[in-house]
Formats: structure tokens, sequence, C-alpha cells
């Protein structure tokens, strides 16, 4: 779909590929890195992952200057479902750590709040990895937490060897894996574990979400529990567990998702292990992809409905779900007066030649607000309401 070239399968580097889907997005002027990707399966090991991207470095650009996980909106605080979320984890790592003495390092650890959850618990030495100076920054302050600014491909030099590395979502948003779980082996003590989280490419047609937004601009791998286990294996991993289960995202969202331990192994030597072909992802991708293709078209009548009646709008969220819209549907015709969004450093920005502004722009302005999210649709509805208690009419595309 682009000039970007292709890349060979991120678990076990084959070449042949089937295509699924090729999504489209409308990127944020200057910052926007992404305009689109093929969705496709590898034809020897069976792994569903994102074809012809950028490079890790502009991953990690990305990240290091966009990032969303530092809730600036709520001074640092995660909201309650992610604070649940990051309960349930707890919950279900505990009883596989060695022990509370155990040194653990969380990489991708945002505002260092799982880590003070493990803190309460008992264990004591706790270390976080976080591209954004700014995470650091919050994990300090609110918690107490030593957490690093580097990423895997980026280590810092202070870095020492732990037990536990947690990688919680983390690998789907990876375009080099190699170079990721090599480091990881670095960081481990002898016979250390990792645990590992991802989203469930079994799990995306279970679980209602917006269509197609499972294929967003930061998951660029789409792993079931048999190529997870392939990919740490073909690196020196042992799999110990791995269980599908969910995780809450939002108030009418919940996030099909794997949890996995797996033990480092010595160096490799000789050949490669021996993996099971995957043979579930292809059809999980094409049910999804069917799935979304029916939702798509009671969301695309909402939205003709919208931009028919020739009202001016402001437009609620950035993001997956918009970029998408602004590429796939009539969006771009409404009469957008601006984009909002409370991460700050989207504003002063353009989409589709439209400013992103502040959630406090709308104060005083009589436009409907469309909250183009179908995640937060009703933790943006309160905030309008609730927050900033504006009369302004609100445009919903799930109700949720």
């Amino acid at each position: 779909m682009s000039q970007l070239a292709p890349r060979a399968c991120p678990v076990c580097h084959a070449w042949p590929r089937t295509h699924v889907y090729t999504q489209r997005f409308t990127t944020v002027s200057e910052v926007g890195f992404l305009a689109g990707y093929d969705v496709v399966v590898c034809g020897a090991c069976g792994a569903g992952f994102a074809d012809r991207i950028p490079t890790q470095a502009h991953f990690d650009e990305y990240y290091r200057d966009l990032s969303k996980y530092e809730y600036d909106q709520r001074d640092g605080m995660e909201s309650e479902h992610d604070r649940l979320r990051l309960q349930q984890v707890v919950a279900d790592l505990l009883p596989h750590l060695p022990g509370t003495n155990a040194r653990v390092l969380d990489v991708g650890c945002a505002s260092g709040r799982l880590l003070s959850l493990l803190r309460a618990e008992g264990v004591d030495s706790v270390t976080g990895l976080d591209p954004s100076p700014r995470c650091c920054d919050v994990a300090r302050r609110l918690y107490g937490i030593d957490v690093r600014t580097g990423t895997l491909n980026r280590l810092p030099s202070s870095m020492q060897q732990y037990d536990v590395v947690l990688l919680i979502g983390v690998l789907e948003h990876l375009e080099d894996l190699d170079v990721a779980l090599a480091a990881v082996r670095r960081l481990l003590a002898p016979a250390g574990i990792v645990w590992v989280e991802v989203p469930d490419v079994l799990g995306f047609s279970e679980w209602p979400n917006a269509p197609f937004q499972e294929f967003s601009v930061e998951h660029i791998q789409f792993f079931s529990p048999r190529s997870l286990s392939n990919l740490m294996s073909l690196r020196g991993f042992e799999e110990v567990t791995v269980l599908r289960n969910s995780r809450p995202q939002s108030s009418g969202t919940i996030m099909p998702n794997l949890s996995a331990m797996f033990r480092m192994l010595p160096a490799l030597d000789g050949d490669a292990p021996e993996i099971t072909r995957d043979s579930e992802t292809l059809p999980a991708l094409r049910e999804y992809v069917a799935w979304s293709a029916a939702q798509d078209g009671r969301l695309q009548q909402r939205i003709d409905d919208v931009v028919d009646s020739a009202r001016p709008i402001a437009v609620w969220g950035v993001g997956t779900h918009t970029s998408r819209l602004l590429s796939s549907s009539r969006l771009r015709d409404a009469r957008i007066i601006a984009f909002v969004d409370s991460n700050l450093k989207y504003h002063g920005h353009t989409l589709n030649g439209i400013p992103v502004v502040g959630p406090e722009w709308l104060r005083g302005r009589g436009e409907a607000i469309l909250i183009s999210s179908r995640v937060f649709e009703r933790e943006i509805r309160d905030q309008i309401r609730d927050e900033l208690r504006l009369p302004n009419d609100i445009i919903l595309l799930y109700e949720v």
C-alpha cells in the first residue's frame, strides 16, 4: 500500500505472507509518521503482523515525544479502569514471582503505578524503564519509583541485572523484536523470568470495539498463544504458562489479553528449536475483518448523517479511530471547526488541515461535539458534561 519496504516475519524471519487487510490513517501534521500498513500473516509460521511500516527509530521517537501514558489531564494519575487492570496484573503475577526479594524491571512502565502496587505487596526492589522523560518524572513524584529513561534498543548505561522483566503491553508495539528480546536476555539474571502481556488476536471478534480498531497506529503485531510462544522459543525462552484472559480498557470496553511467563534458557547453540505452526491467527483475523466490515456500515451511516446536516462540529479525539475515519469515511467532508484532544503534545498541530486544540477551547462556543472514540466515549461525554459543564450538543457514534 505504500513505498515502505516489506518486513520479514518478526517471529520467524520468513518472507512469504498472506495479505488480510490494508489499514489507512490520516496523520497529525509534523508529528504523524504512519499513514497505514498491510495486515499480513506469515506463510511459514502463521504469525500476524503489520507490514510496510517505518523503522523502530520512528516508533521510539513517537513514544518519546507523543506519549499518551503520562495522564497529564489527571496530574499523572491513571483512570479507574487502568488501576483495575493493573491490580489484575499484580494478582496474576504474584504467584509466579520467585519471591518478594526478586529484582523486578518493568519495561514501558508509564507512571510507575504497577511497580507501586508490587511494592505494596512486599516486592521492594522495583525499577522502571520508559521512553518518555515525563513518565519518569511522574513515577518519581507520585510513587518514589526509580524509573530510567530509555528503550530496549537504547538501554541506559545504569541498568543492572534483574530476576524478573515485565513486558506488559510492549511486544505488540515494537518493530524490531530481535533487538528487544536480545536486550531482555542481557538484563536478566541466569534463569530469570519474563512476564508478557499482549492483546489476544483470537479474541478480537469476541469483545466489541470500534471497527478495525485493533489495527491501530501503535499495535503492529497480532499475537495468538502459539505465535507468542514461537517468538519467545526462537529467542531462547522456555514457556512456563500462557493464559487467555481479558483486561478492562474502559467502562464499555474489554480487551482480549494473553498473560504469559517464560524462563530464560542458556545461550542457544546450534540449530534453532522447532516450533509449531500457528493455524489460528489467519482465520481469526479474517473473522475480525468481516465483523468490522459489518459494524463499519452502521458507523459510516451515522457519519453520513452528520455530514449531510452541514452543521459545524468539533471532533473530540485524534487517535487511531479518527485517523482511520478521515481516510475511510466522509468524516473528512464534515464542517469540522477543530479537533479536540486531552494530550497536550498534539495541541498546536493540525489534522487534515484543521487545528488540534485542548478541551478548554470549547468554552463559550456553540458547535456540536462529535466524540470520535468508542473506548472512551462515556468518559469523554462525562468530562464534557460534569467537568467542563458544557451545554453543547454531543454526537455519539456508539452510545456504549
